[in-house]
Formats: structure tokens, C-alpha cells, sequence
């Protein structure tokens, strides 16, 4: 059993507050940090969690978190700096991210004992990928196909989409536990894609050059999350967190160029041949309603998804569509961008109020994909290689507004739940009252 009883719970803190529980629970406390930091999770909120398993412990805690380590500190017992991995180009289960929470939800409520959080932390963070490699290389492909029926539904682009997301689900496989070949996947991936698609113009096997059929491929590379997470942070105060984040995602926008434009040097393709088109998003008939299943089913298997999590997060996916689409119709698409993410912050916390449900970051770090600032500045940048400066310069602003507007949705929309949440907590202490 993993929760412990309650009078159990506190005669333990009794006896032991301030030397071995202290210590005990300092060690699960910094090791659950370093694994929500590690799945990418914004410091924001790992530190308000942190915080909420201390008072529910009835500990003092003193805790400071960056992007890269972590320090906590409970009574005279301090945690030596704890240094974490940001996964972002690493491959991320999220079972074991929902699992994190359904750990989390019974820290929140004192019910389970450090030593046996810690037992249950090492068994969640031991796990591997649910779907083997299979599952990673079919899960891609859908992932890739998925997101091409969203940006352009043709067939042959389609097929392109397929197979050069085969070839970088491949990639991620053989990167996999080698740190050094994980930090210039990016550049890797871009380059081998980008040379296959441009050998293919050349050669007249595919019709059009376009730089848009290498985003659904290198999709996964593309760091939308990473700079609206990083922009959120940089809202709520958490500065150099934010400001780090930030740079790391232009600096992996800037790889995926150079591994571009290696490939058309490769290839020796004329610029005349290259189309740097904007990013048409379907939003009409059958095309988004298919495209939005094969992207949930794409990550379903990529990204080791349980079962139950699947059908929240075609949920949150539809909404956020929804949002993006009646935005981008009433006003524009910076709107469309803002209203998108507001809908899926709302849903997403609302599902996740339930300890039974999906976490709202599972439902929601999908449809960060379908808000599009990474792809809108990987095609910004594109128009570089065309000596096209005024709209390279038009195309980033774009980027940076649009993350902005993505962000504003996150802030206002955890402002809308934090009641709910408070709500909860608010319940909670009265039914430990009685």
C-alpha cells in the first residue's frame, strides 16, 4: 500500500521532525524536483509544488530552482545542488510524468511517507519506453503526419511528411542514452532531411522545395514549448530561469537552420528552387478533425502515453483547436493564438483537477504544437537563406509576438483556475478538520 495512515503519518513527524523524517523527506522532496524539472516542467511550477508537499508535511522549506539544478532546504537539513537534464531533445514518456503526479497528489495530502515516496519515485523514473522501438518509429511517423495534414494536407507532402519522420524517429532511437550524439541531434536531423528532401527537388522526384514539409519531421526539434515556458517563467518572476530557457530555444531554432542550410549546400539546389512559404493551418472539412487524431495517436505511441491519458488530451487538442480557429476568424491570428492557449489552460487544469484524470501538463504539451510559434520562427529564419531580410525581420517579430500571445493565455488562464485549485486545497482542509 502506498498510502500510510494518518495517525501513523503524524506520530512519525512527531518523532522524528527535524532529524530523520526531515531527512527523509528531504531526499524525496529533491529527487521528485529533479524529475519534474528534468521532464521540462517550468520552475514556476515545480517550486509551487515543492512548497505544497512542505506545508502538507508541516515542514518549513526553503527552496531555490533553476533550469539546470536545484537546492531545497527543510529545517538544518540542506540539500547539496541537484543537477537536472532538460529533456528537450531527449525522448520524454509521459506515463512516467502522470505517474509523477498521482505522487504528487498524495504528497499534497501528506498520505504517503517520504521512504515510501522515494520507493514509488525510483519505480516511476525506472520505467521504460511502454511501446518499444516500434511504437517510437510508428508513433513519429503519425506525429509527423498528423501535424502535415494541419499545415499542407497534399498527397505527396504527406508521404514526405511519413517518411522523413521515420527517418528522424530513427535518429532519436540511436541518440538515445549517448548524451554526446543528443547535443547535435538538431543540427543532424535538419541536415539529413533537409538533404533528402532538396536531393529529391533536384532530381524532380518531388515537385515542390517548400521549407514548410520539413516541420511536421522536425517538429519534435522545434522549441515552441520551450520559448512560450520560458517567456511564462519570465512573467511570473522567475528571470533567469526564463532568460535561459529563451535563449536555449533560438539558439536550437538557429541549429535547425545551419543543419537547412548545410543540406542545400550539400545538394547545390538554387535558391530559385526553394519556396520559404508561411504556414497554412486546415481549417475546414474533414482535413483538421483526422490530422488532430493521427497527431494525439502519433503521440500516444511516441511519447509512451497511457491509455487512459488518450482521451483528455484529444479533448484539450480539440479545444485548443477550437480557441485558435475562432480567434484567428473574429480577430487575427495573434488572437487566435492567445484565445487557443487560454481554452487549453483552463481545460487542461479543469481535467487535471482529478487525481484519477490526466495531469494538465500531459493534456496540455501537445497542443503546444498546434499553436505553431516554433514552426512560424523556423520558417522566419528560412527566408534568411533567400537574402530576404525585411521578411525574415517581419517573420521573427511574428514569432515573438506570437509567443507572447501564447504566454498571456498561460498567465491569464492559471489565474482563471487558481481558484479551482484553492478550491480544492480549501476542501481538503476542512474534511482533515473534522
Amino acid at each position: 500500500m502506498d498510502k500510510t495512515n494518518k495517525s501513523d503519518l503524524n506520530f512519525l513527524k512527531k518523532q522524528h521532525k527535524g532529524k530523520k523524517f526531515n531527512h527523509e523527506l528531504l531526499e524525496f522532496m529533491a529527487g521528485l524536483g529533479k524529475s519534474l524539472t528534468s521532464a521540462g516542467i517550468s520552475v514556476t511550477a515545480v517550486q509551487s509544488i515543492l512548497y505544497d508537499i512542505a506545508r502538507a508535511y508541516d515542514v518549513k522549506a526553503e527552496i531555490l530552482i533553476f533550469t539546470t539544478f536545484l537546492i531545497i532546504k527543510l529545517g538544518d537539513e540542506e540539500s547539496p545542488p541537484l543537477t537536472t537534464v532538460n529533456q528537450i531533445s531527449g525522448l520524454s514518456h509521459l506515463n512516467q510524468v502522470s505517474e509523477l503526479y498521482e505522487l504528487i497528489y498524495l504528497a499534497e495530502k501528506a498520505e504517503i511517507s517520504p521512504k515510501e515516496g522515494q520507493k514509488r519515485l525510483k519505480k516511476i523514473t525506472s520505467q521504460k519506453h511502454r511501446f518499444g522501438v516500434l511504437g517510437i518509429i510508428l508513433g513519429y511517423i503519425l506525429f509527423a503526419l498528423g501535424l502535415g495534414m494541419l499545415l499542407q494536407p497534399t498527397p505527396q507532402q504527406l508521404l514526405i511528411s511519413g517518411l522523413l519522420g521515420g527517418i528522424v524517429s530513427l535518429l532519436l532511437i540511436l541518440s538515445e542514452n549517448k548524451p554526446r550524439l543528443t547535443l547535435i541531434l538538431p543540427v543532424l536531423a535538419a541536415f539529413i532531411v533537409s538533404t533528402i528532401l532538396f536531393w529529391g527537388v533536384k532530381e524532380g522526384l518531388i515537385l515542390v522545395g517548400s521549407f514548410t514539409i520539413l516541420v511536421p519531421a522536425l517538429a519534435y526539434f522545434l522549441p515552441g514549448a520551450t520559448l512560450t515556458t520560458g517567456m511564462f517563467e519570465l512573467a511570473s518572476g522567475d528571470m533567469i530561469s526564463g532568460a535561459s530557457r529563451t535563449i536555449y530555444g533560438v539558439t536550437i531554432l538557429f541549429l535547425l537552420l545551419f543543419g537547412v542550410l548545410i543540406g542545400v549546400q550539400i545538394t547545390g539546389l538554387s535558391q530559385h528552387d526553394l519556396i520559404v512559404n508561411s504556414i497554412p493551418i486546415s481549417t475546414f472539412g474533414w482535413v483538421p478533425v483526422i490530422g488532430i487524431l493521427l497527431f494525439a495517436m502519433g503521440m500516444f505511441l511516441f511519447m509512451s502515453m497511457r491509455t487512459k491519458d488518450l482521451p483528455w488530451v484529444i479533448l484539450v487538442l480539440y479545444i485548443a483547436f477550437l480557441g485558435q480557429q475562432v480567434g484567428n476568424y473574429f480577430i487575427g491570428s495573434f488572437f487566435g493564438a492567445f484565445l487557443g492557449s487560454l481554452f487549453m489552460t483552463v481545460s487542461g487544469t479543469l481535467i487535471g483537477r482529478s487525481p484519477k484524470r490526466t495531469p494538465s501538463f500531459v493534456s496540455t504539451i501537445s497542443a503546444f504544437w498546434f499553436l505553431v510559434p516554433g514552426s512560424l520562427g523556423f520558417i522566419g529564419l528560412a527566408t534568411l537563406i533567400g537574402q530576404n531580410y525585411f521578411t525574415a525581420v517581419n517573420n521573427l517579430i511574428l514569432l515573438i509576438m506570437t509567443v507572447v500571445a501564447i504566454s498571456l493565455g498561460l498567465l491569464i488562464g492559471a489565474a482563471i483556475a487558481e481558484p479551482l485549485r484553492l478550491q480544492k486545497i480549501r476542501s481538503k482542509l476542512y474534511k482533515d478538520s473534522k
